[in-house]
């Protein structure tokens, strides 16, 4: 109703300008030229009408009701609304149509092809990858990655929170790292390198080693003696996972900074390798020597590790499938900094 009155109000008001112009709407012989009032008329139509009247731009608030909107198309209001591939935008049509913006409403809806972290983004793209979602169980996700609780905004600290709902479920792996600081357990979500490096609040990782180039990391703050890291592979797709325990390791300078976790993870089978990722402290470009720890544990196969002294320089890398290049072929000899000789302990 409120549309027609201003419709009705726009129309006088054009009705007014006309009269006073005397050449306005007339033809030669100065009678009215109802043309030139029609075209006018189904302007401010199509710019305030409503129902299924198109607005400039070609959209209206019930477009994708009737006929499956296409790319770019809107308004719509469900992914269904959409052509078999794309999915219902959220506000997005003034995004999609940079050079008509102004053509559409800031609360327009436009189907688009369908993004990750988008909800039903697993569901119709089964087998996402780590990192991806939203998912909604286990089945949605690739080979030995579980569907996540409430965690895409923990695994992607890069990306604006305002832009990942609070509850977005995203794949990732099945094994479990929690440090247990002064009594507390604090679950620590697992990471992927961007571009090689990856940055926290206490530490620089960078130039993973070829065995760790498609795992994720559990950077763990700074623990203390009688702390503990606790390594859980879960039993839910019932596939091993692979963890390598990174920790500071250059004697004697290492001694009473590396927890002991060296001595107690080959007393318990695990193999090393001096090829590990640079870890830089924050505030620093000082590259900490580290030593690398794996093994890989059974479905359900739990281990926690004491911590005999302290250990600021710690992290944990998972992944699944098999291990790969685990001790990679040595380079050139004189080499130093990333790109040191590897070499099997």
């Amino acid at each position: 109703m409120k549309l027609q009155i201003a419709l009705v109000v726009l129309v006088a008001m054009q009705a007014a300008v006309d009269a006073a112009d005397p050449t306005k709407g007339t033809d030669n012989s100065g009678e009215t030229n109802d043309e030139d009032t029609n075209a006018e008329t189904q302007q401010l139509m199509a710019m305030g009408g409503g129902g299924q009247t198109l607005r400039t731009g070609g959209w209206s608030w019930d477009k994708c009701q009737t006929v499956a909107c296409k790319h770019g198309e809107g308004d719509c209001d469900t992914d269904d609304e959409c052509v078999a591939g794309l999915a219902c935008g959220h506000n997005n049509c003034k995004a999609m149509h940079p050079m008509d913006a102004a053509n559409y409403e800031e609360l327009a809806d436009c189907c688009e092809v369908m993004q990750p972290f988008h909800l039903d983004y697993c569901m119709k793209n089964p087998g996402c990858g780590f990192g991806i979602g939203d998912c909604d169980n286990d089945d949605q996700c690739g080979d030995g990655l579980v569907c996540g609780l409430n965690n895409c905004r923990a695994m992607h600290p890069e990306i604006d929170p305002v832009l990942l709902h609070h509850r977005a479920d995203c794949c990732t792996t099945c094994a479990a790292v929690t440090a247990v600081k002064s009594g507390v357990a604090m679950p620590q979500p697992p990471m992927a390198f961007t571009n090689g490096k990856l940055t926290t609040a206490e530490r620089t990782l960078a130039n993973p080693p070829t065995a760790l180039e498609n795992a994720v990391v559990h950077s763990l703050p700074g623990l203390a003696a009688g702390d503990e890291i606790k390594l859980e592979c879960c039993s839910k797709k019932k596939a091993p996972c692979n963890f390598f325990v990174a920790v500071y390791h250059c004697p004697p300078c290492s001694k009473g900074q590396n927890g002991g976790i060296p001595m107690y993870l080959a007393n318990n089978d695990w193999q090393g390798s001096s090829c590990s990722p640079v870890f830089s402290p924050s505030g620093s470009n000082q590259a900490q020597t580290m030593t690398v720890f794996q093994k890989t544990f059974a479905p359900g196969e739990k281990l926690t590790i004491p911590l005999s002294a302290n250990a600021p320089h710690t992290a944990v890398f998972t992944s699944s499938g098999p291990v790969g290049d685990w001790c990679p072929r040595k380079v050139a000899a004189g080499t130093t900094g990333p790109q040191r000789p590897c070499v099997c302990l």
